[in-house]
């Protein structure tokens, strides 16, 4: 077992460094390079996300997440969908793209892309 491995062991949450809320109230729309559409919706404590691109509009909400602001206008997200699906999102608005990288069931295939931000509202 490695080091990190070892201090980590028994811990199912370590979770260290700054988080962040300033995102609740920011609506985004964004699409991948695959095609994928979505629009996802922030507030203090928990996202949730539609897929516009499927006809059947798929849906989640209320996912808890952490959010740290990297700089003005850029920030990481990261959430646990159910086990085996993590998701982590680097979001910069000032180049209105997004960032994704995610392990995801069955087989721990990892989706990983970029996409542009189409629309953003931001609480003040």
């Amino acid at each position: 077992m490695t080091d990190i491995a070892q201090e980590t062991a028994g811990h199912p949450d370590l979770i260290g460094g700054p988080s962040t809320t300033e995102l609740a109230g920011t609506v985004i729309e964004y699409r991948y390079t695959t095609g994928n559409h979505y629009r996802m919706t922030f507030t203090a404590d928990s996202l949730g996300f539609v897929l516009l691109s499927d006809p059947n509009r798929h849906a989640v909400d209320a996912i808890s997440y952490r959010a740290r602001k990297l700089r003005e206008d850029f920030y990481l997200v990261c959430w646990t969908l159910k086990p085996g699906i993590h998701v982590a999102l680097l979001l910069d608005f000032e180049q209105r793209q997004v960032h994704v990288t995610a392990m995801m069931p069955p087989n721990q295939w990892e989706f990983f892309d970029i996409g542009e931000i189409l629309q953003a509202e931001r609480a003040s």
